[in-house]
């Protein structure tokens, strides 16, 4: 039962849909003769002729619920009294308009009859004038919705300019502040106060018709305030954004101006203590030439510190915004370790790289620098005479770096403090040597700012392991997948 009610349900709504797409006028006849035909055949069935012009009246309201307007109504209510004149009053089948009485009945039945198709076509115009209101207050909820997921003024313009279009059928466009003072002509124009003052506005290409819409240039103005809000909202995003980003680099300068006092100081000292013992004692010449050796390391290292200072500097600052082009991930690899080996040639250091060709997009010296610091690292502070392993992995995601030494491993809450850019005022006696705080926060710095993460854990062998990884784009087939056994 319930599936033959499911079908005749639906063949009904169809026929319904199909009898609204005839013309207004074809509706009101058909509902007419419709009402005369069964009257007659009711009549047929010895049903009271008094009776049956009740259906006419039924007849009329259905008319005020089919069709616009009062016109087609009132028209039907006048076919719905001369239908009843006609069939169902002496003498039959015949006009009779001087029957007495008749005047007053004809008055009534038409004013009934008006009476309720008039109450009809109010109720539909009401109905579809609440109808248009959900539509719209639907449309601006989503609206409202697409808005909070812009990214920047532009794209909130085209999403304003779109929805308006969409809603009100005529062409939109946003004027920008400079555009407002020659407006196109024949435009209803609706301004964007922001903070007071009208920086923008909606040009609505409407060919006049919105100064008699009063309900449409209402809503209009509400998306106009709606779009205020939003550039409002984007506006203070973008100045907290810019504060904290501010601040951000404030804390940042005073981590390395801290880190700087301990990291020159050490290479300072040596290079002065040595330049003192050549000066002043003679030494042998094995001894003399220990001491220009460490004058030249402690000089090389200063020189890498300055670089490294310079290159987070320009990173904090702004003034050298990160350049990403593709880049082959063995030839910078490759350059890093070339350095290091001819800065520490007796230093053993294992490399390996996927087999496929992987490209990264990055800045290459900049991502280099991150290396050549980790490997230092590694060196000064491991405290092993085992190889320092350099791995290159991939993911669906991204390109990832790996240095790994066998050494004593490290303080981990110590190292990821660093990381976040926390340089410590203090080093322990294991890293009294060379500093890592400056080193680890530029590698960091620079990391992040080509949009990727950097991390450091203890091995469960023993020794550390630190870890960055740039996103990247076009991976390779059969590159990624190769971190398993690292760690061992």
């Amino acid at each position: 039962m319930l599936r033959i009610w499911q079908t005749i349900r639906g063949a009904l709504r169809r026929a319904g849909a199909l009898f609204l797409r005839i013309p207004a006028v074809c509706r009101m006849f058909i509902i007419m003769i419709s009402a005369i035909g069964l009257s007659l055949l009711l009549q047929y069935m010895f049903v009271d002729r008094q009776s049956l012009s009740v259906l006419f009246a039924l007849a009329v309201m259905c008319v005020a619920c089919v069709t616009p307007g009062y016109i087609y109504s009132t028209a039907a209510a006048v076919l719905g009294v001369l239908g009843v004149n006609y069939y169902f009053m002496w003498p039959y089948n015949a006009f009779n308009f001087t029957r007495t009485g008749y005047p007053v009945t004809f008055l009534l039945l038409f004013s009934a009859s008006v009476l309720a198709s008039n109450l009809m076509a109010n109720y539909r115009q009401r109905a579809l004038r609440a109808r248009e209101e959900e539509y719209r207050t639907s449309a601006l909820y989503h609206m409202t919705n697409e808005l909070l997921s812009a990214e920047d003024e532009a794209g909130i313009s085209r999403i304003i300019g779109r929805w308006v279009c969409q809603i009100s059928g005529f062409s939109a466009q946003c004027l920008s502040e400079a555009e407002m003072a020659h407006p196109p002509e024949d435009m209803f124009l609706l301004p964007v106060t922001v903070r007071g003052k009208v920086s923008q506005c909606i040009a609505v290409e409407d060919g006049g018709k919105l100064k008699k819409d009063a309900g449409m240039r209402r809503f209009l103005l509400l998306v106009a305030a709606q779009y205020a809000m939003v550039i409002e909202t984007q506006r203070i995003l973008a100045d907290h954004n810019r504060v904290a980003l501010e601040m951000e680099s404030e804390r940042l300068r005073g981590n390395l101006l801290r880190a700087i006092s301990h990291d020159l100081r050490t290479p300072l000292t040596s290079i002065s203590g040595a330049s003192s013992a050549l000066i002043e004692a003679d030494l042998p010449l094995a001894a003399r030439t220990q001491l220009y050796e460490d004058i030249r390391e402690n000089a090389q290292w200063l020189i890498r510190m300055v670089e490294n200072l310079l290159s987070v500097t320009r990173i904090v600052d702004g003034t050298a915004a990160i350049k990403k082009t593709p880049e082959i991930v063995e030839e910078v690899v490759a350059q890093a370790v070339g350095q290091i080996r001819r800065r520490f040639p007796r230093q053993a250091l294992t490399v390996a790289v996927p087999q496929q060709l992987l490209i990264a997009p990055m800045d290459a010296t900049l991502i280099e620098q991150v290396l050549i610091n980790l490997i230092e690292n590694a060196i000064y502070h491991c405290g092993s005479a085992q190889p320092i392993e350099l791995k290159v992995c991939a993911n669906a995601e991204a390109a990832i770096f790996l240095v790994r030494d066998r050494g004593r491993g490290i303080d981990a809450p110590k190292v990821e403090a660093l990381l976040a850019g926390h340089v410590a005022k203090e080093h322990s006696g294991g890293d009294s040597h060379r500093g890592m705080g400056l080193g680890l926060s530029i590698c960091a710095s620079i990391v992040r700012a080509h949009g990727g993460g950097i991390s450091a854990r203890n091995a469960r062998s023993g020794g550390a392991i630190f870890r960055f990884s740039l996103p990247i784009e076009g991976l390779p087939q059969g590159s990624a997948g190769m971190e398993e056994g690292f760690e061992e």
